[in-house]
């Protein structure tokens, strides 16, 4: 199943996308500030990524040396767009985008589909508004089909390739999908109060953050022989890019309930030491092999992935994925399943893995370094 820690890269070639198409200028009024887009997203979601400037990855990704290696699986059809059309314009431009919307969030839903995701808006005015500007800049002008769901307004739009789009809009916010069922249970999980936001585990790691983050939240361990029968954990990954790595830094959630089991597994795990390959966990044991490779007089690109690890680690992972790919069943628990899965989209990156556990959290850094 793709999803979960895999959507990963691939929702960052879709905000990528998103990023590139125009909304229209709005002013930067205090109205929608309060809304809490948290508390529209269904309890049952996979995945959720929040982020409250969409194209700032816009300037940033096309500089790096990774672009084109990483449009690939935009062009898989692994995760393709889901608004081009309701978004498109000739004449976007960042800086419409960037004073467009407060911030926006996207969830993903079983079952895995393109066509399970839903886009929520933190609009400077009201969302029914933002959305018919939108609409009138993709020469939309007609007026949209209503249907009623517990009192509340979805207007459906028929797009002009014979698609519909279902919207749920108030103040200061604008709920948007393809599917009318999940504006449906966005509205369950407002009114019911039962959103996300109620759940415990989720709410341990996650944070509201101020300016220029994009962060994805999803239903899985960050390590995956973690999870055994523990199916109830999150991980949290804030998205950050430079010329020559992908990086991803958060923590992982889960039941105290479990938490013994999970420490006790992160102790067990075993140790790999082959051409291009090394797992190995205990804090004392990481700091040891980091400071041997770090004093060689000279390094392979691979040994300065490794001595660029943290020595306070509890566990560290690096892979050439190059060199594990015919061998990549082996390897698949300690690595995103979507990176298992495809793992000839990676092989010109060294992935590396650290977990650290500090008192009862765990944190984590996942790094994509492009080999030039």
């Amino acid at each position: 199943m793709v999803g979960k820690v895999g959507v990963i890269v691939s929702i960052i070639l879709f905000c990528i996308a998103v990023g590139v198409y125009s909304f229209v200028q709005l002013s930067v009024a205090d109205k929608g500030k309060n809304v809490d887009l948290l508390s529209f997203v269904p309890a049952d979601c996979m995945a959720v990524l929040e982020t409250d400037n969409a194209d700032f990855l816009v300037n940033e990704f096309p500089q790096t040396a990774y672009a084109m290696q990483l449009d690939t699986i935009q062009k898989s059809g692994l995760f393709p767009l889901v608004f081009d059309n309701l978004f498109a314009s000739s004449d976007s431009t960042v800086h419409r985008l960037s004073n467009g919307i407060e911030r926006m969030m996207v969830s993903f839903h079983y079952p895995v589909s393109v066509r399970n995701v839903v886009m929520y808006f933190q609009t400077h005015e009201s969302g029914r508004a933002f959305l018919q500007k939108v609409m009138r800049k993709k020469e939309l002008e007609f007026v949209p089909k209503k249907d009623v769901y517990r009192g509340e307004d979805i207007d459906i739009y028929a797009l002009d390739n014979g698609e519909f789009v279902s919207a749920y809009c108030g103040k200061g916010f604008c709920v948007v999908s393809y599917q009318k069922n999940l504006i449906e249970q966005v509205i369950d999980a407002e009114k019911d109060e039962l959103s996300l936001s109620g759940d415990a585990v989720f709410m341990e790691g996650y944070e509201s953050k101020a300016a220029n983050f994009m962060t994805l939240y999803g239903r899985t361990a960050s390590l995956p022989m973690l999870v055994k029968g523990h199916t109830h954990c999150w991980s949290s990954f804030d998205i950050h890019l430079n010329s020559e790595v992908l990086y991803l830094s958060g923590s992982m959630m889960f039941p105290d309930s479990c938490r013994n089991q999970v420490v006790a597994d992160l102790g067990r795990i075993e140790f790999v030491s082959e051409k291009g390959v090394l797992a190995l966990s205990g804090q004392q044991k990481v700091d040891s092999c980091i400071s041997e490779i770090a004093a060689l007089p000279q390094h392979t690109f691979f040994e300065e992935c490794v001595s660029n690890m943290s020595r306070d680690a509890s566990f560290i992972f690096v892979a050439d994925m190059d060199e594990i790919e015919d061998s990549i069943v082996r390897y698949q628990p300690y690595l995103p399943k979507f990176v298992a899965r495809h793992a000839d989209l990676f092989r010109s990156f060294i992935f590396s893995a650290q977990l650290t556990r500090i008192d009862n959290r765990f944190s984590h850094i996942f790094v994509f370094t492009y080999k030039n």
